[in-house]
């Protein structure tokens, strides 16, 4: 594949940095609920990655253009920032998993009672 020029570069840089902004303004600090709308937007983000990858894979042209620089400093801060709200994600999935675990076991401790009782009265 041929190199890409410092402006298509520049635009595929601004539209992944755009897909990060839109994924912090909707998801940053949320708790993670597993909807079709943050997988979506997970998914979004992986595309940019890769395309970004791909990109960085020797098809970027040289960063003396200040704005490829510019765009390349703004995607890492992002990379850096989608590093730590996915690890808030994590835990806090984790979290929600551990008390799906307890109410499970509560749940399954009352219906055990319920056996017992019914077949005492």
């Amino acid at each position: 594949m041929e190199r890409l020029s410092d402006g298509a570069s520049v635009k595929l840089l601004q539209r992944a940095n755009s897909c990060f902004g839109r994924f912090f303004e909707q998801f940053a600090n949320a708790p993670a609920l597993g909807s079709d709308e943050e997988l979506r937007a997970l998914l979004q983000i992986q595309e940019m990655l890769e395309a970004v990858g791909a990109l960085l894979d020797g098809r970027l042209p040289s960063a003396s253009n200040r704005d490829v620089r510019e765009a390349l400093g703004c995607y890492r801060e992002n990379l850096i920032h989608l590093r730590r709200e996915l690890a808030i994600m994590q835990e806090a999935t984790i979290a929600h998993r551990a008390l799906l675990d307890s109410r499970r076991q509560h749940l399954d401790g009352a219906k055990a009672w319920c056996a017992v009782s019914r077949a005492i009265s």
